[in-house]
């Protein structure tokens, strides 16, 4: 009982590491999981480690300690108008990348038209190719009929 024990200890100690590596990434302004916007909040640290909803509320004294420094975080950006600049600059940011997509895209949806258009004239030809091909086995169906066959051995008996 007491490997089963130091496996839940051990698994609790490396939750407990995320929870401090992802209050550590949401307080620099590095997050992996979760959007750069500057916000931080118990469950925005959960979800920067990665963990299930609600499973950081497990661990009671860490929720204490990042409260303390969500409200000191909170309270020194208060004082400083840097914040705005930054997502001012993200939002730019996003703004020329969704601009730079736009434009990949609408070159994407060019090229599959003009492909698009290269297909349906090609198999337009294909179909008058086809046509004239019939057309002319008609013809040539009609010459055969019209044509009289006459059997050499008609007037010979055996």
């Amino acid at each position: 009982m007491s490997s089963n024990n130091n496996a839940v200890t051990e698994r609790s100690e490396i939750t407990l590491q995320r929870l401090e590596s992802a209050l550590q990434r949401l307080t620099e302004g590095t997050p992996e999981r979760t959007p750069n916007d500057g916000k931080i909040s118990i469950s925005r640290i959960n979800d920067e480690a990665g963990l299930s909803a609600g499973a950081i509320y497990y661990y009671k004294a860490f929720i204490e300690k990042a409260r303390q420094i969500i409200a000191a975080i909170k309270s020194s950006n208060q004082s400083q108008p840097t914040a705005k600049k930054v997502t001012v600059e993200n939002i730019r940011n996003q703004r020329d990348d969704e601009k730079r997509l736009k434009e990949k895209y609408r070159a994407q949806r060019d090229e599959i038209k003009l492909f698009c258009d290269q297909v349906v004239a090609r198999n337009a030809n294909l179909e008058f190719a086809l046509f004239e091909a019939l057309e002319r086995i008609q013809q040539l169906e009609e010459e055969i009929k019209s044509i009289k066959v006459v059997c050499i051995n008609q007037g010979r008996q055996p």
